[in-house]
């Protein structure tokens, strides 16, 4: 693979897997830098010269995160999908108030 020459980072276009985990798997993991609990596909690998990391879309707030490969937790507890649930019941109960608040309105 082709290496940039300032910052020693691999092309990622070319990369679809790292250590058997590959690009649109699902991944748990704690996001860097700061190791908050997150979850969701993997949709970019970049392999550096220091350390491995990925791109995925946060599941529990919709944003771009990064991670390395080293916080990925292979197995979730039911305590980390039981969070999940929960952040998802609470932003549909955020999406029904706001459609309550505009259908008010008019």
């Amino acid at each position: 693979m082709a290496k940039t020459k300032k910052k020693g980072v691999e092309n990622t276009t070319a990369v679809t897997e790292h250590d058997g985990w590959k690009l649109e798997q699902e991944v748990w993991c704690e996001r860097f830098p700061t190791g908050e609990l997150a979850c969701g596909p993997i949709k970019s690998i970049c392999l550096t010269d220091s350390e491995p990391c990925f791109t995925f879309v946060d599941k529990f707030d919709g944003s771009f995160r990064m991670a390395l490969f080293s916080s990925i937790i292979p197995v979730p507890t039911k305590a980390m999908w039981s969070k999940l649930d929960r952040t998802h019941a609470r932003q549909a109960r955020s999406e029904d108030r706001k459609k309550e608040k505009t259908a008010a309105k008019k």
